[in-house]
């Protein structure tokens, strides 16, 4: 049985990184953990070009990436 995965993005207007990890994790303890199977979450800056992995629990355990996608 093949397996799927369903991306949801969702745009967030933040003014700097540390807003934006505020607001991304505030999201994820309120609605996106209440999902089940979640195992990939990442914060991304498309304009800045660099993204930040994100645990289920709302934290981020490293660094930002630079050369995201």
């Amino acid at each position: 049985m093949p397996t799927y995965v369903l991306k949801i993005l969702i745009d967030m207007d933040a003014h700097d990184d540390l807003e934006a990890r505020q607001i991304a994790s505030s999201l994820m303890q309120s609605k996106i953990s209440e999902l089940k199977g979640v195992r990939d979450i990442v914060l991304n800056a498309q304009r800045d070009k660099k993204s930040i992995h994100m645990l289920p629990d709302g934290t981020f355990p490293g660094q930002w990436n630079k050369g995201a996608q």
